[in-house]
């Protein structure tokens, strides 16, 4: 059974409105691979929450790996 899940892009952090698929299996730990329209990457979705993989284990949505330069 086709249903409508939106989940939050891991790059941009919008919202994303996506239609999954009815599967064989609708197991807790499945992930679908999912084309991205805010990003255009390909997440991977889980059909029963509708959480991509990942998301909600502590780690921030972007992080930044510079520094600002000091002053002295």
């Amino acid at each position: 059974m086709e249903r409508n899940v939106i989940f939050k892009c891991p790059r941009t952090g919008m919202n994303v409105q996506h239609w999954l698929p009815g599967t064989a299996s609708e197991a807790a730990d499945t992930h679908v691979p999912v084309r991205c329209p805010a990003c255009a990457a390909l997440h991977f979705v889980n059909v029963a929450s509708g959480k991509t993989l990942g998301e909600g284990i502590g780690r921030p949505l972007a992080t930044s790996q510079t520094q600002p330069p000091s002053t002295m």
